[in-house]
Formats: structure tokens, C-alpha cells, sequence
């Protein structure tokens, strides 16, 4: 990689970094999701500094085009992510569930006593 491919690289990172610390600190992202966006972009920023690393690291797992291994590692990140995002979907529709539930009951017994409380019309 040259010299200025590097520098660009890591300047890229280095944006997505002060992004993530942006986000945190402003509260537009919460602590549970901010470390691994903290670490994965922090991982980006030593990569993009040291590209080696990627070459040595495809060494020793035996990839001969170590790119795909950057693309498979992604993946692999992209992947995980969508699995705890379905995974905190589901959970907040079975909370939405259960509160449209409470809310149901407590109408219904609000309802019931504003009935008791009124005195009824006789019509008379």
C-alpha cells in the first residue's frame, strides 16, 4: 500500500473515531453499543495506520488474497450486529406487547369505576 493510501486511510478512521466519540459524549449513543463502535473503529484506526498487520495476520491463518480477509472479518462484525439488533427487537416488542396489555386492563378498570362513581340517570 503506498505511502498515501495509508495516510488517507488512517485519516478516514481517525474521522470515524472522532464520530463515535462525538456520539457518545453528546448521549446520541448509548454506553452498550459505544464501547464496541469505540473498539471497532479504534481496530480501524490500527489497521489503516498499519496495513502489515492484515498481510501477517493472513499468513498465519493461510489466506492467500488477505483483502477477503478484511471482507470476511466485516461480515463476520456486520453479522453479529444484525443478531443483536433482531435480538433487541424481539425483546421490545414482547415489552410493547405486555404494556398494550396493562394499559388494556387498567382502561378497563377505570372504566368499571367511573362507572361505580357516577350516580346513574333515572330520567327523571
Amino acid at each position: 500500500m503506498s505511502i498515501t493510501a495509508r495516510i488517507v486511510s488512517a485519516l478516514l478512521a481517525a474521522m470515524v473515531v472522532a464520530v463515535i466519540l462525538k456520539l457518545q459524549r453528546r448521549g446520541g449513543m448509548g454506553s452498550k453499543y459505544g464501547l464496541l463502535w469505540t473498539v471497532t473503529s479504534a481496530l480501524m484506526l490500527v489497521l489503516a495506520a498499519a496495513p502489515d498487520m492484515v498481510d501477517t495476520a493472513g499468513g498465519w491463518l493461510g489466506v492467500d488474497y488477505t483483502p477477503s480477509l478484511v471482507f470476511m472479518a466485516a461480515l463476520g462484525f456486520v453479522l453479529i450486529v444484525l443478531v443483536q439488533y433482531s435480538s433487541e427487537l424481539s425483546r421490545t416488542e414482547q415489552r410493547i406487547q405486555i404494556l398494550m396489555e396493562e394499559v388494556a386492563l387498567l382502561r378497563r378498570e377505570l372504566e368499571a369505576q367511573e362507572e361505580v362513581a357516577q350516580p346513574e340517570d333515572t330520567g327523571g
